[in-house]
């Protein structure tokens, strides 16, 4: 067995605090505009004034519900455009003074920054004494120069996401970023959001200085939580799960595909992806506009060229768009770096003989290449053979195709390729993670040294499907993919560590009765019967082999991707 220090890595408890710097500073100027001491600190004094005075009238309606009030008061500080807010003395950690979030705003055309602060009770004049002796002495210049507007803080000063996504009537799930780190935070604001009727998730994210909880609110809710919390850090909009697209009605999925369409601007760069697979289905509209029907190949002819299971075109939907779901929701124009290409290495029926594998796969770039020599080439393609799969990590005639084909041994023409570490399955592997990862191994061809082994890895955590509430995620978030294979028992001093690199894979949901795939834990990728629905879930290894061919693009690097 390989030694201990061979396997997969994964980064924990590595965050190390850093004091918050403005941009400005680091060599570059502090740019404030210069003020009249005795006007601007008359105008400020006024604005504070006024703010607290409209605090006080709110926490006198909420004492009037029945409502718990935080102990203090949010604070929006504001700068002038184009000029630069002094962030570090807006906080002041003796007085408990913090500094919540700092965000930059566009307004017609210029940069504001605003940042927002709590102020505990008992140091509501911790900021007017500043101003007075702005005024009066001319001191705390820098910062008092640098505000232009200071007001109470809405629920607009801690939404970091779109404007758009904020949560109307209707409930939906944001992350709610909280001030502080210990348990006592985090009981202290459940108490409130129960009070508040706000449904929350039992996972916890703890980071240095910050807790994030996932709560289901609408907009009102997130208001009364600034109110009763002095806690409140951010919100953020919790990423829908792929079940809210796949559950869709098909003329609803075809209007998300369109608006999509609507965004995308494609760069004629000359390079494509090529998917050796089952098929792609080009007549999909959000894959018809990267790929041409000259692109679309088979190995046999007499196979044709249609997707005939829905895996290639599976793949072509995440190859294309990367995250398909985050495309989805955005409201900003994609731009697509490339174009697709489909080669077909799969029977419509029945398997090719495995003694052929390396040739298939060899003759089939042989076709893409000739087909258009001069485009660079990402070749993305999704099969394995797991019977003949060899524990050791010794190389077969398939991975050595892919080896010969990688290194430019034929040709002088080196390629970068992709190759999928394959995956487990069946319930006692589920049931074992993860144990049964560190003992199934990489599947051929995987094991070939010149290729990219592409394994899983999984952010997946979030179930919104009211049936599964008493299930429990496999993976932790962050954590190994329970699909992805290892390379632990090959002999380290003879073969190649395997796989190279992670990525999202999808995770799996467990109870009394055993382990399954669902929908919220899953990738959201293109279906390739379009008449019948636009978009299905997608997993495991295939689902980042293809997020790697992506990524590669997006570094502007000639691939060969080779999903397994």
């Amino acid at each position: 067995m390989a030694e201990e220090r061979f396997k997969n890595l994964f980064l924990q408890d590595t965050a190390e605090r850093i004091d918050y710097k403005s941009p400005s500073s680091g060599g570059a100027k502090f740019r404030f505009p210069e003020r009249n001491f005795v006007e601007h600190g008359r105008r400020i004094q006024q604005k504070l004034a006024q703010t607290w005075d409209h605090f006080r009238d709110v926490q006198a309606q909420r004492t009037a519900v029945s409502l718990p009030v935080r102990e203090g008061v949010y604070l929006e500080f504001e700068s002038t455009p184009d000029f630069d807010l002094k962030i570090k003395s807006l906080e002041n950690r003796r007085s408990k003074i913090r500094l919540l979030n700092v965000r930059n705003v566009d307004i017609d055309g210029k940069q504001v920054q605003r940042a927002t602060v709590f102020i505990p009770q008992g140091k509501e004049n911790y900021f007017l004494n500043k101003v007075l002796k702005y005024a009066e002495e001319g001191r705390n210049k820098e910062l008092i120069s640098s505000i232009e507007d200071v007001k109470l803080a809405i629920l607009e000063s801690f939404w970091q996401d779109e404007t758009e996504w904020m949560p109307g009537d209707d409930p939906v799930w944001c992350e709610i970023w909280l001030n502080g780190d210990t348990r006592e935070t985090e009981e202290s604001f459940r108490e409130i959001a129960v009070r508040l009727n706000i449904e929350l998730k039992n996972e916890t994210l703890y980071f240095p200085e910050r807790i994030v909880i996932l709560g289901k609110a609408n907009n009102q809710q997130l208001q009364d939580l600034i109110i009763c919390s002095e806690n409140i850090a951010e919100f953020r909009r919790a990423s829908e799960t792929a079940r809210f697209f796949v559950e869709l009605e098909n003329k609803d999925q075809s209007a998300w595909a369109e608006d999509l369409l609507s965004r995308l601007h494609i760069v004629d760069a000359a390079v494509s992806v090529c998917i050796l697979d089952g098929g792609v289905n080009n007549g999909h509209p959000l894959i018809s506009p990267l790929m041409n029907d000259e692109d679309s190949q088979a190995f046999n002819e007499d196979w044709g060229v249609s997707d005939d299971t829905g895996h290639g075109t599976g793949m072509a939907g995440i190859v294309a768009f990367g995250d398909l779901q985050k495309a989805l929701e955005s409201n900003q124009r994609i731009e697509i770096l490339h174009s697709l290409e489909s080669l077909k290495i799969l029977p419509p029926r029945g398997q090719n003989d495995p003694e052929l594998y390396g040739a298939i796969t060899s003759q089939s770039v042989s076709k893409a290449e000739i087909q258009a020599p001069a485009r660079k080439r990402i070749l993305c393609m999704a099969v394995t053979a797991p019977e003949f799969s060899r524990r050791d990590g010794s190389p077969s005639s398939w991975s050595g195709a892919i080896d010969e084909i990688t290194s430019g041994y034929l040709d002088e023409e080196k390629r970068l390729f992709f190759v999928s570490a394959g995956n487990l399955s069946g319930q006692e592997n589920f049931k074992n993670y993860p144990n049964s990862n560190q003992t199934y191994c990489v599947e051929d061809p995987g094991q070939a040294w010149n290729a990219i082994t592409v394994g899983a890895y999984t952010e997946k955590s979030n179930l919104s499907d009211p049936s599964l509430r008493d299930c429990h995620i496999v993976a932790p978030k962050g954590g190994l993919s329970p699909f992805s294979s290892t390379s632990l028992l090959w002999d380290d001093k003879k073969w190649p560590i395997k796989p190279e690199i992670l990525l999202e894979g999808g995770n799996l949901v467990k109870d009394s009765l055993g382990c399954l795939e669902c929908d919220d834990l899953s990738v959201l990728t293109t279906y390739y019967k379009p008449a019948e629905r636009h978009f299905r879930i997608f997993n495991a290894t295939s689902a980042a082999t293809a997020q790697a061919a992506w990524m590669e693009r997006q570094v502007s690097l000639c691939v060969m991707c080779f999903a397994v």
